[in-house]
């Protein structure tokens, strides 16, 4: 089960509760027993959360969730201590207070089932009824947020740092260097990777070395970094095992002494047989 769905069922069966528990044994009303669970869980809850913290969203979502709880049963005891008091039989609540409460309580329900889709993913029974088909056709599909902008931005910061220098040197090298597989790469299976380099004139280059990364945009945690041996002939080669399906880029670079030649691609993996 999500944390998230844990931490708020959890937090509010406790709230609920305390609040139950102030208000049966005391002879406190309801709106001091709401103020009293209300600071109670505002001097647990905000320490606990700074020194766990995870986000913004999810302590927003907590916080309106908890707040809106003990607002919530103020409100119905004392709608029902008033309704006593003027020796009311029906026991019936005014409509208005409870439309906000359940207003509120649908807002912060619908807030955490979509934080809790954005953080971890759409469960796979809802995945075909709302994502389309995935084009790769892959047979497992993700639809988390794993900070896919954070993730790029930092990848081409990394990549600008004296680009344009990079680029002159490599020019003038003139590298000719191909990259591509043996036979099309499937999901989970190792694959030979092959670049072959040669210089200007077309001779091979057998003495470089070449390190590189294969890049899962929407899922960072998975890239798969490689190192290539020679073989002969400028051809270098390396067994690699890209463990899910769809597009993946490519980072690699080729260095001899202090001639650096880099070089950027993509490629596709396609799904496990079934």
């Amino acid at each position: 089960m999500d944390n998230l769905v844990v931490s708020l069922g959890l937090g509010v069966a406790l709230i609920a509760a305390l609040f139950f528990v102030i208000y049966r044994f005391t002879r406190m009303r309801g709106y001091h027993t709401a103020g009293l669970v209300l600071a109670i869980t505002m001097i647990v809850f905000i320490p606990l959360s700074v020194l766990n913290w995870s986000s913004a969203d999810v302590f927003a979502i907590h916080l309106a969730l908890y707040v809106i709880v003990p607002y919530g049963l103020g409100i119905i005891t004392t709608q029902i201590e008033g309704e006593r008091g003027r020796k009311a039989t029906g026991g019936r609540l005014h409509w208005a207070p409870m439309i906000i409460l359940v207003f509120f309580g649908v807002v912060a329900t619908v807030n955490a089932v979509l934080l809790a889709w954005a953080n971890n993913g759409m469960p796979t029974q809802l995945v075909g009824v709302f994502l389309p088909e995935p084009q790769s056709q892959a047979s497992e599909v993700t639809s988390g947020f794993p900070g896919t902008v954070a993730r790029i931005s930092e990848r081409k910061e990394a990549l600008a740092v004296d680009h344009v220098t990079q680029v002159r040197r490599q020019r003038e090298l003139g590298w000719q260097v191909h990259q591509g597989w043996r036979s099309r790469p499937t999901a989970g299976e190792p694959a030979l990777f092959q670049v072959r380099v040669l210089d200007r004139n077309g001779e091979p280059i057998s003495d470089a070395a070449i390190e590189g990364e294969f890049m899962r945009v929407s899922d960072f945690s998975l890239d798969q970094t490689f190192a290539m041996r020679p073989v002969g002939g400028g051809l270098y080669e390396a067994q690699v095992a890209l463990p899910a399906a769809g597009r993946w880029d490519l980072l690699f670079r080729v260095q001899r002494g202090d001639d650096v030649h880099e070089q950027q691609a993509s490629t596709s993996v396609r799904a496990t047989r079934g």
